[in-house]
């Protein structure tokens, strides 16, 4: 079980016993209190969102007879180990469901980040050690996870048996630096001043104070988004600092833990905000920031400040980077002589000429969707931001037309506002898991140009593209005449030219990020 795989595919473990000794049973605790969902549930809801069922496996006490019922009850795979030895329940449930990659959770955490757990995914891609320990500092306690591989959960544990090391998971690999590759990587999806907020919030139950404060966060978030993150709760801490009162006296237990001394660069990434630019450049930059982290550099996100950086990487088309040296990505700034310019989507004033193949960037568990089987009759179609008159539009142009002339028998939105027909399946927002598993299984996608059409064709769906702005539509024409895609027309101006939607001959290489790296080497 040795090994690092280009693609890994983790577990998840969560750990969890009914017993207690500041609350007992608070794991099967309903919140709401009115409602079904216990603590269990809405981690086993949330991880659903990012992992398969197969996957997700509670680990409990042998004697737990009562939490075994329950998890049977649900549907739940489990499995029984040592009460005393949580590390050896660990080994031994990876042993017996073959788990090379683990995504280590506790029962008294049921609100967990589920884009934390997705970019720490990405991480392992980028590991070149067998025995490893990934975290994400910078969250509120118990909205994080760890995760690391089963070689390094095997390794020396006769050397490291001290109590805290059977009772502390990951403590003993955490603690043996010479043999480990430890990262403690920065959330990319938080600024600095809400990582700084962080550390004021405490989202874990251990006694009745904890579970009262997150009964409060949940009538707050929870009737709007049941699976808010880490981001939500810090805005809602600014907002309202008095829920997180509650339980701010309760004590935490803690390890010193040794830390690396080298000095890293440091370099600020500025992404183009979502709701104005598209997702696309801050779901880039978001894993642009792990695989420079994994490589040795810090990363700070839309930092607050602009002095104390090494570099600068801008991924929006018309701000000026904060200091030099600077990196722009997509940047539609007339080059100076201090800035590199690298287009990682086609662009009619780059170099692309009828090229054979593009090279261009995504997130890394693209590779966990190539060669999917599809269903036939679906396509999918992404609206990002767009606004209700534009997607109405678009929706009767599906229905009314595309449907009979593409022989399509089931749309799929994402994004956007609600259909007004029950006939477009839709969903407002997807984890990064989600959205790929479903592109991998649709026939075709639409959507105006931009990272998703990327996304598309390096999974070989039919393609089509619409204009949204004028510069989408002068994008999108040139990008559908470039590989030879439908393009569609604009919300007031849909149209069918004849042109039935096909795969592009253009071949996609996702190695983009290979430029970055290299400057980031020059600092």
């Amino acid at each position: 079980m040795n090994g690092i795989h280009l693609t890994p595919r983790p577990f998840g473990f969560i750990q969890a016993r009914f017993g207690s000794t500041r609350l007992p049973g608070k794991i099967l605790k309903c919140i709401p209190e009115n409602g079904r969902d216990t603590l269990l549930d809405h981690i086993h809801n949330r991880l659903r969102k990012i992992l398969p069922k197969d996957f997700i496996v509670f680990l409990i006490p042998e004697n737990d007879l009562k939490l075994a019922e329950f998890l049977k009850q649900r549907g739940y795979l489990y499995f029984l180990g040592s009460e005393v030895d949580v590390r050896d329940r660990y080994i031994k449930a990876a042993e017996k469901f073959g788990a090379e990659h683990i995504i280590r959770l506790t029962g008294d955490n049921p609100f967990i980040d589920l884009t934390a757990i997705e970019l720490l995914w990405e991480a392992m891609f980028h590991v070149n050690s067998a025995n490893y320990c990934l975290s994400m500092q910078g969250l509120p306690l118990g909205m994080g996870v760890e995760c690391f591989s089963y070689s390094a959960l095997r390794q020396n544990i006769d050397k490291y048996k001290e109590p805290r090391h059977t009772e502390h998971v990951s403590l003993h690999i955490k603690e043996n630096l010479t043999e480990n590759a430890i990262y403690r990587l920065s959330p990319p999806h938080l600024n600095d001043k809400e990582q700084a907020c962080s550390s004021q919030i405490r989202m874990t139950i251990d006694t009745p104070l904890d579970l009262k404060m997150m009964k409060d966060v949940w009538e707050e978030l929870g009737g709007n988004n049941s699976l808010f993150g880490a981001k939500d709760v810090i805005q809602l801490f600014l907002s309202k600092p008095e829920i997180f009162s509650t339980n701010q006296s309760v004590e935490q237990i803690r390890f010193d833990l040794p830390n690396e001394t080298n000095q890293k660069k440091k370099i600020s990434m500025t992404y183009g905000e979502p709701a104005i630019y598209g997702s696309g450049h801050f779901e880039r930059c978001k894993s642009l920031s792990i695989e420079l982290q994994m490589a040795g550099f810090d990363t700070f996100c839309n930092p607050s400040g602009e002095k104390g950086f090494d570099g600068f990487i801008v991924d929006a088309r018309e701000r000026e980077p904060n200091g030099f040296p600077a990196l722009l990505i997509d940047s539609l700034l007339p080059p100076k002589e201090e800035t590199i310019h690298i287009n990682l989507l086609p662009h009619p004033e780059g170099s692309e000429r009828e090229p054979k193949d593009l090279s261009f960037y995504c997130s890394p568990m693209i590779e966990l969707f190539k060669d999917q089987s599809t269903i036939p009759g679906q396509w999918m179609i992404y609206a990002g931001s767009l606004n209700s008159e534009i997607c109405t539009l678009l929706d009767q142009f599906l229905l009314k037309t595309a449907s009979v002339k593409w022989d399509v028998k089931h749309w799929i939105r994402v994004g956007g506002t609600i259909p007004k027909s029950n006939l477009i399946q839709y969903f407002p927002r997807l984890t990064k898991y989600e959205y790929l598993e479903l592109l991998s299984r649709s026939e075709g996608f639409l959507s105006y140009f931009g990272q998703s059409i990327m996304e598309s064709l390096y999974l070989k769906k039919n393609t089509v593209l619409f204009g949204m702005t004028e510069i989408h539509k002068k994008l999108g024409e040139y990008f559908a005449n470039l590989a030879n895609l439908t393009y569609i027309g604009e919300p007031d101006h849909l149209y069918i030219d004849g042109k039935s939607p096909s795969l592009s001959s253009i071949k996609l290489n996702r190695n983009g990020h290979l430029k970055i790296i290299k400057w980031a080497e020059t600092l």
